[in-house]
Parts: structure tokens; sequence; C-alpha cells
């Protein structure tokens, strides 16, 4: 337990009896002792977890402030060089083009005179596709520009990047590259409202059991406050990403992620499974006290299935290696795919009923990275996605009766929101590049804009811990993150910095503004009111 949580526990001793037995009720219905293991169920949780801690991040950026650099007048490196010929809506002598390697670069030095939030706006172009390429940040990325394709110049805005007072290289870098930059321009921004993290609308389940209505309160609690720490680990609470960072850290993450790959009907009949998650997130809540987060790489039924060695039946959640055409089953053009796909649901149900008879809430997060284009789900029109995100909700809440599950909308596009009466919590997915601890404030607060009601907003995946100093400093506070596992954690077994410096580790599990495991109040008895 950190230090700060320990001394206020040692300021109300009890005994471990007492603790124990404080996470029990109504012991006539539902008694979360038939579900665990005496030997091993957590027996002392933190009774004094602070939730009126202040937010953090004063800025005073003046509001007027603005600078404008033409990309002809900043450092050019590699080839790129300025032209003038293709594209009429420049401003100044020309633009810069030519982006082709990791080496072609345009870095503006921009002076600002207060520490805070600025907008960063770049004028780009792209003329045979849509294009994205990173920005940094004095040598940190912090954002992604996204051009569109036209023969014309076009506004790429990054909000809510911290600036230093003084002097700083802004470069617009190459990852897609083939894009032309004309200028940047950096204006004042705005922090996060403080009406962000304050929220009041329910579950949008109305039959939500009560240990979800709980552990959502507490989310809400903890909410611009806390960060919880959280980790992707297949094989549950023991398995080596978890050991991994306890063994480094001295803390185990309070959120253990998940996923529902496995159960899908098409991978049982083909073997290769290892399903054992719905166990690992029934222990890692029952008797371990933590919080448990699915999602589910679907793999399609077997007759959408290629299953040869270029497309392996295992990737089949992946577009190119299915034949599965959702638009065409939510038209109606492929009669049979409807009733495919719910018997994969139906089964997916199944496997989750011993978490719904334990009530151990899920947050769960389904048909993930909606607009990414990556998987089956999300190459379609969005009104397909939205039609199959319905039929799920509509399988698992009202006909299975699922009433453990907090849904989550996971996605980059707020055309593809299934709406506030279907959603609880809206997250995304960011695999920064490695060592950029980057709070990513820019796709925090883009996030607060997509939803009708205000959501709690999570940071669902990453590759790289995100500092929680600069999350705090931004006020970007994520309600949690969840680390990606294998190479983003360990190499060959053994602890690995590739991604995250274990100085890093230590800053995130140690932080104050951190929730580890043993932060955790007993979630079992959490109040309501």
């Amino acid at each position: 337990m950190k230090l700060h949580n320990r001394l206020r526990l040692a300021a109300l001793p009890l005994t471990a009896s007492l603790l124990l037995n404080s996470c029990f009720w109504n012991r006539n219905s539902y008694d979360i002792r038939r579900f665990q293991d005496k030997a091993t169920v957590r027996k002392e949780f933190n009774t004094h977890l602070d939730l009126t801690k202040p937010q953090t991040g004063e800025h005073a950026v003046p509001e007027d402030f603005v600078w404008i650099g033409e990309a002809e007048d900043a450092e050019l490196s590699g080839v790129v060089s300025v032209q003038s010929g293709d594209i009429e809506n420049f401003h100044g002598r020309g633009y810069v083009g030519n982006f082709t390697g990791e080496e072609d670069t345009v870095m503006f030095t921009v002076t600002v005179p207060a520490g805070g939030m600025y907008n960063l706006s770049f004028d780009t172009a792209a003329i045979d596709s849509d294009k994205l390429n990173p920005v940094e940040v004095d040598g940190q990325t912090v954002g992604t520009i996204s051009t569109h394709k036209a023969k014309r110049f076009t506004e790429s805005r990054l909000n809510g990047i911290y600036l230093s007072e003084g002097s700083h290289k802004i470069t617009a870098a190459t990852d897609w590259g083939y894009y032309y930059v004309d200028r940047l321009t950096v204006t004042a921004g705005t922090q996060v409202p403080d009406a962000v993290y304050q929220l009041t609308a329910p579950l949008c389940d109305e039959k939500a059991f009560d240990n979800s209505k709980r552990l959502y309160k507490f989310l809400c609690d903890c909410y611009g406050r806390y960060t919880i720490t959280g980790q992707q680990c297949a094989t549950g609470k023991n398995g080596t990403e978890m050991k991994l960072i306890h063994e480094q850290t001295g803390h185990f993450p309070a959120l253990l992620g998940l996923d529902m790959a496995d159960y899908s009907p098409s991978c049982q009949e083909l073997g290769g499974t290892n399903d054992n998650a719905v166990g690992s997130a029934k222990d890692f809540y029952v008797n371990s006290g933590g919080i448990v987060t699915m999602c589910w790489s679907w793999i399609p039924p077997k007759q959408y299935l290629i299953n040869n060695d270029e497309h392996p039946w295992y990737s089949g959640c992946r577009k190119e290696h299915t034949a599965l055409r959702l638009d065409a089953i939510a038209d109606g053009s492929d009669a049979a795919g409807k009733a495919a796909l719910c018997a994969d649901i139906d089964a997916i149900c199944k496997a989750m009923e011993p978490l719904k008879e334990a009530q151990v809430p899920v947050l769960w997060r389904p048909l993930h990275e909606a607009s990414g284009g990556d998987y089956w789900w999300g190459d379609c029109k969005p009104e397909s996605y939205l039609w199959l995100w319905n039929l799920l909700y509509d399988k698992m809440v009202r006909e299975h009766g699922l009433h453990n599950l907090i849904w989550i909308w996971n996605g980059q596009d707020k055309d593809w929101y299934p709406g506030d009466s279907t959603v609880d919590i809206v997250s995304t997915d960011i695999y920064a590049p490695a060592h950029c601890y980057s709070s990513q404030c820019g796709a925090f607060q883009e996030m607060t804009k997509w939803t009708g009601t205000g959501k709690l907003i999570a940071l669902s995946e990453n590759g790289v811990m995100p500092d929680p100093e600069y999350v705090q400093r931004d006020w970007a506070v994520w309600s949690w993150f969840c680390t990606a596992g294998g190479a983003f954690i360990h190499e060959n077994n053994l602890a690995s910095e590739n991604y995250t410096d274990f100085s890093m580790w230590d800053a995130v599990y140690q932080s104050k503004d951190t929730l580890a495991l043993d932060d955790l109040p007993c979630l079992w008895t959490y109040p309501l009111n």
C-alpha cells in the first residue's frame, strides 16, 4: 500500500475480521462469500481514501495570444523543400513538401508568455489520400496532424497542449508522409472545465446490480482526482505482466484487462484457445477486490473465416482475415448473417453467466476502436456499426439479463457514437511512441464534446504509461489507463523498458494521484449515497 494511504489506515486500526465483515450485507440474499476463496480473499482495504482532494493545474495564458509561423521560414530537415506550385491557397511565399521518411520534418520555434494550455493549428494538404502524421513538442510526440484528401490547405487542430513559459520547438514530422505544410498557428487554449468531472447520469441499465452501481459511484467519486492504474494480462492477477509490475513497484494494478475472444464459438470449435478470462475476472473481483474490464476481439462465425496460411482463423477479428461484411448483414442482404451473429452473442452471454451469478461488475468494452477500420465491425458504414451495437446491447442486457455490465464505447470518431442511452463511459486507445509520457490532453478534450450528457472518459488501451504529473498538470484526468500486455511490459518474460522506463513505472505506481490495488476501498460495500 502506498505510504500516503498506509498512514491513513494506521490512524484507524481495525482487525482483519472487522474489515472483512464490513464487506458483507443483506445476508439473506446476495452474499459474496459464496463465491470467495477463504484462503486468498483480501482482508484489508483502504478505509481512508481522500475523495476531497482538489484538482491541480493553474494556467494563466493571455486569452488574446496568437503566434503564426510560415513553414518556408521554419527549420527544415531531411529532403523536405519549399514549394509553391500545385496548391493555390497557401500563405506567405510558399509551403513545404516532400515528406517521405522519418528524417523529414519542419520545425517551428515558438515563444509563449506563460505556462498553460495552447492550441496548435497546422494548415496542411494531401493530394492522393488522407494522411496522419505526428506532432512533436521539444522532441516528444503530443498528437497527430490529420490531413484530409484535398487539393487545398485545411486546418488540423490539436487542442489542449501544455507549453511552459519560454521557447519551444514544435515539429510537423513524418509517419505516413506525402503531405504538405503551409503554416502553424498557436493560440491560447482552455483547460478542461470543472463540470466535466461532475457527473450525475446514472447507469444506462435501469436494472443494474448494486455491485455495478457501487463501482460506477466509486469511479465517479474518483474522477478528476485520481487515475486508476490498469494492466492487460490474459492470465489474471498471477499472470506475467501483473507479477512483473508488482515486483518492480511493490503494487498490483487496480484494474485488470481481459478479452473474451477465446469464447467466440469459432475459437471453441477450431481449438487453440485459452478461455480462462471469466475465471480470472471473477477471482480478481471477489478475492482481490479489484476492478475488471473486458473487451471482445470477436472472431466471426466460422462460415466467414478465410482460414488459410495467409489469413489464419485466429486473426479473424481483423477485416483482412474475414469475408464478413457487416453492411450486408445490417441491411438484410446477408439474410443468414444476423442469426449467425446472434448465436455468437448468445454464446458469449452463456460464458459470462458465472460473472452474472457472482454479480461481478464488468467494465464492458465491446466493438472496440469503432471507427479505426482495423476490425470487421469497423469496416463498414457508421450506421451498420450502430445497428450491431444496439443488437448487442438488447441481447446482453434485455434478453440475457447481464445487469452486471457497465457499457464502454471505445472509438475515435463521434459519428460512430451510439448515444447516451446505451453508453456509460467513453474511452479511446492511444499508443504513443516509446518513452512519450504525454497526458494526451488533446484527445481527452476532444472526447468531452462527443456526448450529450457527461460521461467518464478513460484511456482504455495504452502502450506507454502516462506520467501522472502531466495528467494532473494538464487537467486531463483519465478515469483509468490500461497498459497493453506482452512487449509493452516484458521481453522473454523479463520486465522491459522498451516502452516505459522503470523510473516511470515507479512514478506511476507510487504517485499520490493514482490508485493501485491496495489503494482501493471495499467495492462490495461502497456507499451508493
